[in-house]
């Protein structure tokens, strides 16, 4: 009797949870699916429509149009982006200023979510949310459903899966030294089961054996230009090979696909949308170029790896919507901004698109301090639309930062390219002005002054290699919603900071 009791108690306990959790969540579906893409040009997707199939992207467009979704900083990265998105707040409230920033301790830059505390469960990695200063849209639901919401994002890179989930859920990410699948030890104390079981049978292999090549005849790209052109083909071992093997493939229409196998098997093997509780799948998949291509124009391999999204996209939707029904399940495609990092060779020579040397301008910035202030190492750093200064040796020298600063801002205006340029004295003591670069700027993280570039700038090493730093010709980005009973409708400009309020 007592036993039989006992076990009536447990479920009602489990029935009481479940109700007002799925009350608490305050959705009817059953499990939500985001769609982030990297790199994803509103302009190519709308020019290459006609290729795609019927149930990938166009289907996505059956539903909720948001075509003006604009954020509140002029210059990008697309971690701060996703951040932004998911957390509802901009980069001044969620501190998450960039993929990456100075570390006044080690003297170089890091990766903004480095944690020494935590560890990688199947990488070298150091990573967790714990520098992301707000909620995010998981964070909120796993509050909301009393911790029994199963969260799981899916990413290449480590920086994207964890900013998706934020505190909660369970970020995958690949290793890019192994190709195989990992998490970290902020969210969970070992790694799944499941997944170590999925990366045992090396799934990558069936990938990197594979030959890209184009998938329709090269009249049928509008990237050809109705010109007889040579098709391609690339054998993805052969031409990935190398010491940056994973990192290469990443750029290859495949990775899209490994993404999508390994998010269809957390679908099951979390067994996501079984029960009364909203589940979250958050999936980011990369439209950047092939990195052999890397500053060319748009090409047919640019269009085939669209169309070859549009298919892997078209398997997510089927197979989602076949575990749980088009009525339990709602989908959110966002986009991404497009911007001078993508685009460093225009197809038009007449349209400009210039390389900022953050290398060369921060030494030429150092020496002109130095005919100020003395033959000291006044710079410690410049990048990513941040300079920082070296205290200690302002503090020694007896000066004040701000005269520093003001003779820093003084020079650095003159560089071609510069279109803004605050110090973080002004920041701070003009944080309610108006202008875009208070949203991005957050003490302690953010450099003694703030830069952003001209439209069609972006910012290269003393190589001459892409930091990933860029203006955006554009601040706004496209968002989809499908599902429920959600019909065709296309809605009026809203902020960036309002779309995480739309998906929950």
């Amino acid at each position: 009797m007592k036993v039989n009791r006992f076990r009536r108690l447990i479920l009602f306990c489990t029935l009481y949870l479940a109700f007002f959790s799925a009350k608490a969540s305050n959705h009817s579906t059953k499990l939500q699916v985001i769609i982030t893409i990297q790199d994803f040009n509103q302009h190519y997707f709308s020019q290459f429509f006609n290729g795609f199939s019927n149930d990938g992207f166009k289907k996505l467009c059956q539903g909720k149009y948001y075509p003006d979704v604009e954020f509140n900083y002029l210059t990008t990265d697309y971690t701060t982006d996703i951040a932004t998105l998911m957390t509802g707040t901009n980069p001044c409230f969620h501190g998450v200023t960039g993929k990456y920033v100075f570390s006044s301790t080690d003297y170089k830059y890091i990766n903004i979510l480095t944690d020494k505390t935590t560890k990688g469960l199947n990488d070298d990695y150091q990573l967790s949310g714990k520098n992301i200063h707000s909620t995010t849209i998981a964070d909120r639901l796993y509050e909301d459903t009393y911790g029994m919401a199963k969260i799981v994002s899916v990413a290449a890179d480590p920086s994207i899966a964890m900013t998706m989930c934020g505190h909660s859920g369970m970020p995958v990410y690949m290793n890019n030294l192994t190709g195989e699948w990992s998490t970290s030890s902020y969210y969970t104390a070992a790694m799944p089961e499941w997944l170590s079981e999925y990366n045992a049978t090396k799934p990558i292999e069936q990938y990197l054996d594979r030959n890209w090549e184009n998938m329709y005849p090269t009249a049928f790209y509008v990237s050809s230009g109705n010109k007889t052109v040579l098709g391609f083909n690339y054998g993805i071992r052969e031409v990935c090979n190398g010491l940056k093997m994973y990192d290469n493939f990443t750029t290859t229409p495949y990775c899209n696909d490994y993404i999508c196998d390994l998010a269809l098997t957390a679908l099951t093997k979390e067994k996501m949308g079984e029960d009364l509780t909203t589940d979250l799948l958050m999936v980011n998949f990369s439209l950047s170029k092939f990195y052999m291509l890397s500053g060319s124009s748009v090409s047919i391999e640019t269009e085939d790896a669209y169309f070859r999204l549009d298919q892997t996209i078209k398997r997510l939707i089927e197979n989602v919507i076949s575990k749980v029904g088009k009525e339990n399940v709602t989908i959110a495609l966002i986009g991404a901004r497009t911007g001078g990092k993508e685009n460093t060779r225009p197809m038009n020579p007449r349209v400009s698109c210039e390389s900022f040397n953050i290398g060369k301008y921060s030494a030429l910035l150092n020496s002109y301090l130095m005919a100020f202030f003395g033959q000291k190492k006044w710079v410690l750093s410049c990048g990513y639309g941040n300079i920082y200064l070296n205290h200690d040796e302002i503090t020694k020298a007896g000066l004040n930062l701000y005269d520093v600063q003001k003779k820093a801002k003084e020079f650095f205006y003159l560089i071609p390219g510069v279109q803004n340029l605050c110090t973080a004295e002004d920041m701070e003591s003009a944080f309610f002005s108006t202008g875009t670069l208070r949203y991005a700027y957050y003490r302690g993280l953010s450099g003694d002054l703030m830069y952003s570039l001209m439209p069609r700038w972006y910012e290269v090493d003393l190589k001459d290699n892409p930091t990933g730093y860029f203006s955006s010709y554009t601040t706004a980005i496209p968002v989809y919603i499908y599902g429920g009973s959600l019909t065709q409708e296309t809605k009026p400009a809203i902020k960036a900071t309002d779309i995480s309020g739309i998906l929950y």
